[in-house]
């Protein structure tokens, strides 16, 4: 079981639709996906239509319930659902003796149900978003061609390496450009800005695959789809069964 963490500190960057749609691709590859919403703001439990879940990753946290109690049967995988009472656990997350390693202690107890889990994280760094980084495998950072996201790279980086005493495994397998229109000039000129700044600080590359921007993907969030369901020929959809390739590539 390989677990991957979708990463960034900046929000609006596409984390939610990273982790829906390399579900559906995974799982049309004949593997058994669980994701894992960790925002309070519940995006990836919403997109599966679950609502009002009685047992969430709250509850499995505290010691409630167990992985398996709260864990729901969807569409395009097993998803582990959020809501907002998430957020008003953080000051008892953060009093929890070894809180940082109970996410990679709790993932043991499904350890050979799934191939992939994919966990959906917040855009902030806090005890939850510690918690999936000591557990993960490898990191996907999903970011735009823009300044900011230069910038930006050095704080990810910063919290990659805090992690690394409790996960000197841990690998950031590449930034996965978003939003991406190639014949932008200044597309072109920050892409060319970020490889150099993700390869000195992340030790690792842009991902070959890119999402190309095009309305399928808010569209396809809305009808509760992945976006190859939502339109068969969408160039995002070939581009989400490029990261999914991608991905199964990279030893991790």
């Amino acid at each position: 079981m390989k677990t991957i963490v979708v990463f960034n500190q900046k929000g609006g960057v596409g984390k939610t639709s990273t982790v829906v749609n390399l579900m559906a691709e995974l799982k049309l590859k004949g593997l058994n996906v669980l994701g894992i919403d960790l925002d309070a703001q519940a995006n990836l439990t919403a997109f599966n239509q679950i609502v009002n879940p009685d047992k969430t990753i709250r509850e499995v946290l505290i010691g409630a319930c167990t992985m398996a109690e709260a864990i729901r049967a969807c569409r395009y995988g097993d998803v582990l659902p959020s809501d907002t009472s998430l957020q008003n656990e953080l000051m008892r997350f953060a009093s929890m003796p070894a809180f940082v390693i109970r996410l990679r202690e709790l993932l043991k107890t499904v350890n050979g149900k799934y191939d992939y889990v994919l966990i959906d994280c917040p855009p902030v760094v806090n005890q939850v978003t510690a918690a999936a980084l000591v557990a993960a495998d490898g990191v996907i950072v999903p970011a735009e061609a823009e300044y900011f996201s230069a910038v930006g790279i050095k704080m990810i980086a910063d919290t990659v390496n805090q992690v690394k005493p409790l996960n000197e495994h841990i690998k950031v397998m590449g930034v996965l450009l978003v939003k991406y229109q190639p014949r932008r000039t200044l597309t072109r000129e920050l892409e060319r800005l970020l490889q150099g700044q993700i390869k000195a600080l992340l030790n690792c590359e842009l991902l070959k695959s890119h999402i190309r921007f095009t309305v399928d993907i808010p569209a396809s969030q809305a009808s509760g789809t992945s976006v190859r369901d939502f339109k068969q020929g969408s160039r995002a959809a070939a581009d989400y069964a490029d990261l999914a390739n991608e991905i199964l590539s990279k030893e991790i």
